[in-house]
């Protein structure tokens, strides 16, 4: 099943004030790197697009303003509580809207959920057989329960910060304690992706965004706090891997089929190292004209280089350039 346009409507007006603040707190980070977690368009290129022709990786890019003068350093680490708080607030009512419309409601007579009540349905739910699950969702169960993990394991966190004000600043990192002796510390990379994780895909689902650069912008988040929701790993192409660029003269026109050089690709590092870090850049040419080209990400294509593989103009549209 799908969810429904009022349901949508409901998350939109349930978070709106939420993911608006969220936006702000962000846009006065201008020290912390925002550029690959965004969910605006891309630089002149639509949303499936991840490169620029001259190679240059543009994707996630957007502008930000930041605050000015000598005091910046201090205002951010300042509002670092409030960016977890807002956050985990946000993150709560994205639960609360994700039972009710998968059929659950409080024990309570009215409709106010305790946090164990929510965190106790979050653990029991097989999200393989949960009937109304966003489409950014769909296609890789993990993410929605990497989000799930995430308020269960955080709870205690956010009561230590707002209730216990048990945490302390130390040069722009967050210590929370989570009121059994352990701590936390969140660095920048791991708070705005705490923040991103849970704006980004509620965006997703009110804008009925769910290709694959929505995708790859959840999961490079959620590997950053993999540590804390348990989930595997993603192990996506890093963000400034070296990109190994293959020409190719057709195959076959026509339409245009190319084949790679897949031995010539597998010798060169990192790939003959047998890692997933570069970016290939295929290049399908016709008497030395560039007619289709494409920058696809090393987790992508490793299983099709060991042996060997063909390329039509219709192949990897979501990496064309």
């Amino acid at each position: 099943m799908t969810v429904s346009s009022s349901q949508i409507k409901d998350l939109h007006k349930l978070t709106e004030y939420e993911r608006w603040s969220l936006t702000r707190l962000a846009e006065l980070s201008g020290n912390i790197d925002l550029e690959r977690y965004t969910v605006d368009t891309l630089v002149e290129k639509p949303i499936d697009r991840e490169v620029a022709l001259d190679g240059n990786r543009t994707a996630y890019l957007r502008a930000t303003s930041s605050i000015g003068g000598s005091g910046v350093n201090q205002v951010i680490s300042d509002i670092t509580p409030l960016i977890f708080a807002s956050s985990y607030k946000c993150l709560d009512l994205f639960v609360e809207w994700f039972l009710k419309i998968n059929g659950r409601s409080s024990s309570g007579a009215s409709d106010d959920w305790r946090f164990s009540e929510k965190i106790s349905e979050m653990e029991t739910l097989d999200f393989d057989d949960t009937p109304n699950v966003p489409a950014i969702f769909q296609t890789d169960e993990r993410i929605l329960e990497a989000i799930s993990n995430l308020y269960i394991e955080l709870e205690e966190y956010r009561h230590s910060i707002i209730h216990d004000m048990d945490f302390k600043l130390n040069d722009s990192k967050l210590i929370v304690e989570d009121g059994s002796g352990g701590s936390y510390v969140f660095g920048g990379e791991e708070l705005f992706s705490f923040a991103g994780i849970i704006s980004v895909s509620i965006e997703a689902i009110i804008s009925d965004t769910h290709d694959y650069v929505t995708k790859r912008q959840l999961t490079t988040m959620l590997d950053n706090l993999a540590d804390i929701h348990n989930v595997p790993r993603f192990d996506l192409t890093g963000h400034e891997a070296p990109i190994i660029r293959s020409p190719m003269e057709p195959a076959e026109k026509d339409p245009y089929r190319w084949e790679p050089l897949t031995e010539e690709i597998l010798q060169i590092s990192p790939v003959a190292e047998g890692g997933e870090n570069f970016w290939l850049n295929l290049v399908g040419l016709h008497n030395g004209d560039v007619v289709s080209e494409w920058i696809i990400p090393g987790d992508e294509i490793m299983e099709s280089l060991e042996p060997g593989f063909y390329v039509s103009s219709g192949d990897f549209r979501q990496y064309s350039v």
